[in-house]
């Protein structure tokens, strides 16, 4: 965490990692059962993994950023932005809906959250990568 020279930024960016890898646990290796859970069928299956592998690529560099620091990770910081809040858009447009609001309105509170957690720790080094 030192490598961030920031505190709250690498403990927020920390918390964000935990739920990276929850994340990739929950899509890689619950699939079945959490799709179950949404009342979603098993044609939905792969791209739900496929989903799982996105996380654990961003997971894993997000890891590495502990080790070796952020500088020159301008470029992987702007996607993870970009991609975590459209993920918080589209999460909170579908719990407005009827059909959708059971399957992921918990899904759109806890992203919401790591959202959070990513954009206060990106304000505070985005001066440095």
């Amino acid at each position: 965490m030192k490598q961030y020279g920031d505190t709250p930024a690498a403990i927020a960016m920390g918390l964000f990692t935990l739920g990276g890898i929850f994340y990739v646990i929950q899509l890689l290796f619950m699939t079945e059962s959490w799709l179950a859970q949404n009342n979603v069928g098993p044609e939905a299956v792969p791209v739900a993994r496929v989903l799982g592998c996105a996380w654990l690529g961003y997971t894993v560099v997000l890891i590495s950023t502990f080790m070796s620091g952020p500088e020159g990770t301008r470029r992987f910081f702007n996607a993870l932005v970009i991609a975590q809040l459209g993920v918080l858009i589209v999460l909170w447009l579908q719990s407005f809906s009827e059909a959708y609001r059971e399957a992921v309105f918990d899904d759109a509170i806890i992203v919401s959250v790591l959202t959070a957690f990513l954009l206060f720790a990106w304000s505070r080094i985005r001066s440095r990568i």
